[in-house]
């Protein structure tokens, strides 16, 4: 699938420089994730993710030298943050997860995007879009998951929510803002291990609330973390 991009807020315009300043010398540069996902919907981008084969030490050379300032305090984890005024954009070396006794887990730093892929939590965060060439790398089918209004697990889903609970949260978070369907796997994973979410501390549940952008959708989800008898609230389209 080809895409044409063309940026229109400030935090576009300053993503596009970004990768544009990365890419140069790292053609494996991407936006990925929630960017992709709603720039394909139609949605307004909040949030921008890019994906690089640069390692950290090179992406906060390239940044500095093109004075742009950059959070260089998580580059042990291959994550970044470029800063310009109040806008941030994440950029993250493509990487795969080794084994962690946490949920930080240990990473090797790699070029290929079908393995960063399959760290990822859904299908349809897992868009990786070159805008040079317009081109959209899809490895799990998240395009037509896209169209079709799915949410799905990549991989095993009792896995990946025993990796993080919160994809507990942010599998019902985006049912309810996109109005998507949460595919059988994935529905079924969610109630077998629904009291997961009793792991997260407060603050990294209220940091996925807060992402929700309507006071009823946010109650909601708020409902339904207090108690699985609401589940089927948000669950009731499958």
């Amino acid at each position: 699938m080809k895409y044409k991009f063309e940026p229109k807020s400030d935090l576009e315009k300053f993503g596009l420089k970004v990768h544009n300043l990365l890419v140069e010398n790292f053609p494996r540069t991407f936006f990925v994730g929630g960017m992709v996902r709603d720039m394909l919907l139609g949605r307004e981008v909040t949030d921008i993710d890019i994906a690089t084969e640069a390692v950290p030490t090179q992406v906060v050379k390239t940044l500095r030298d093109n004075s742009i300032v950059c959070d260089d305090s998580n580059q042990m984890f291959g994550n970044l943050i470029a800063r310009s005024g109040k806008l941030s954009i994440e950029i993250t070396t493509l990487r795969k997860d080794l084994e962690s006794t946490n949920r930080y887990p240990q990473v090797e730093f790699i070029k290929d995007p079908k393995i960063d892929s399959q760290r990822r939590d859904f299908t349809i965060n897992a868009l990786y879009f070159r805008p040079n060439t317009r081109e959209i790398l899809d490895f799990h089918n998240g395009l037509k998951d896209l169209k079709d209004g799915k949410i799905r697990f990549i991989g095993d889903p009792e896995t990946r929510i025993k990796e993080d609970p919160l994809r507990v949260i942010r599998a019902l978070r985006f049912a309810l803002v996109l109005d998507f369907e949460i595919k059988n796997k994935t529905l079924q994973a969610i109630q077998n291990n629904f009291d997961a979410i009793k792991l997260l501390t407060k603050s990294r549940v209220r940091t996925e609330i807060k992402k929700i952008e309507t006071d009823a959708q946010r109650k909601k989800l708020e409902e339904v973390i207090d108690s699985k008898k609401s589940l089927d609230s948000i669950l009731k389209k499958t």
